[in-house]
């Protein structure tokens, strides 16, 4: 039982100190890519122990407004460029807002555009996952909605649409 609330410990400290500036700022984006591989061999256990010991288990947040985080929330997986999942929708949702209304981005340009401005290497199929999952229309669908609402409104839509 000791050896158990030591290895949580270790665990704990571990998530805390990794995810500092998602503990203060309470912003998805701040969460640093923390996978289960990589806490087992920081702490010196196995990937099995640490999906055990996170699994079910929360911490308590004490701060201005305390606040329960379940510890698995804490171990995000690693997606493209060392770059968190949700860090690389943020990054389609920012560049879609400077498109031209009458000539979208295309996956494969915005995939381009990621490369050069966030230094993200990235693949049209990898930027197609990730646009559709942030309920980004494709650049046909985008390029009809301009023709249907006209440039204005679609802009407007679109910066509405986009700063969830």
């Amino acid at each position: 039982m000791q050896q158990w609330q030591e290895n949580l410990l270790k665990v704990g400290k571990f998530l805390v100190e990794r995810q500092q500036a998602f503990l203060q700022s309470r912003d998805k984006l701040d969460l640093v890519s923390t996978p289960q591989q990589l806490i087992a061999q920081s702490v010196g256990l196995s990937n099995s122990t640490v999906s055990r010991i996170v699994r079910g288990r929360h911490i308590l947040v004490c701060n201005q407004h305390s606040r329960i985080i379940p510890l698995h929330s804490l171990c995000v997986p690693v997606g493209v460029g060392g770059r968190t999942p949700q860090q690389i929708q943020q990054m389609l949702i920012q560049l879609i807002p400077e498109e031209s209304p009458a000539n979208p981005y295309t996956d494969e340009q915005l995939a381009q555009l990621l490369k050069i401005r966030f230094c993200l290497p990235i693949t049209r199929r990898t930027v197609t996952k990730y646009r559709k999952i942030s309920g980004i229309k494709s650049s046909h669908h985008r390029n009809l909605t301009d023709k249907k609402m006209g440039s204005k409104s679609r802009k407007q839509g679109s910066l509405l649409k986009y700063q969830s």
